[in-house]
């Protein structure tokens, strides 16, 4: 085995950890995006600059498993506690690790009002509790705002550091279409002419 040292190596920015979500709300999903010519090691790879903005969406938009005595359980149309399949296989106490993810999907098909506008902020603080636990965050505040008419809630998030400074200011709109994972229905089927 032989070992290569490039004599330039670690002089340069390394990228970040995480790779970035790219936020698409039109379409109710995350995506990755390719990193940029500013990441210098990172040529080629996937974007790494937003990592709290991503752990964010991965914690309020991954589907969290619902307990059967969960005051919210009576939404569960068909039953199905969902989850993310890894939390059976690897959460580690030790580094404060939670389960994955959120219950905001419970809400997809819920009848808006204020003791829901109040569970959606509620469940929203218990999704992002693992960024305090973990020392990326000192405190975390989270405003549903209802519109009961539309039955819409946008979500706005500020995340503060160990100084006090506001370190993540995002709004959320219309969670219910960004939480949506159902398909699509199908358009009506064109009957032809006789």
């Amino acid at each position: 085995m032989s070992l290569t040292v490039r004599i330039d190596e670690g002089e340069q920015d390394q990228p970040t950890l995480f790779w970035d979500s790219v936020w698409e709300p039109w379409r109710g999903q995350a995506d990755w995006a390719l990193a940029g010519t500013d990441e210098k090691q990172n040529r080629g790879g996937l974007q790494a600059r937003a990592a709290l903005h991503t752990a964010i969406v991965i914690a309020l938009f991954t589907d969290k498993r619902i307990d059967k005595d969960h005051p919210l359980f009576y939404l569960v149309e068909d039953g199905d506690p969902r989850g993310w399949f890894g939390d059976g296989v690897d959460v580690r106490a030790d580094l404060f690790e939670e389960e994955m993810g959120s219950l905001l999907w419970i809400f997809e098909r819920a009848h808006l009002n204020e003791d829901i506008r109040r569970w959606v902020e509620i469940i929203t603080l218990e999704a992002l509790a693992p960024l305090i636990n973990q020392g990326a965050a000192v405190r975390i505040e989270a405003q549903a705002e209802a519109q009961f008419a539309i039955n819409r809630v946008d979500l706005s998030v500020q995340v503060y550091g160990r100084d006090g400074s506001k370190l993540y200011d995002y709004k959320f709109e219309d969670i219910w279409a960004q939480t949506v994972t159902s398909p699509q229905p199908a358009p009506f089927p064109i009957m032809p002419e006789a």
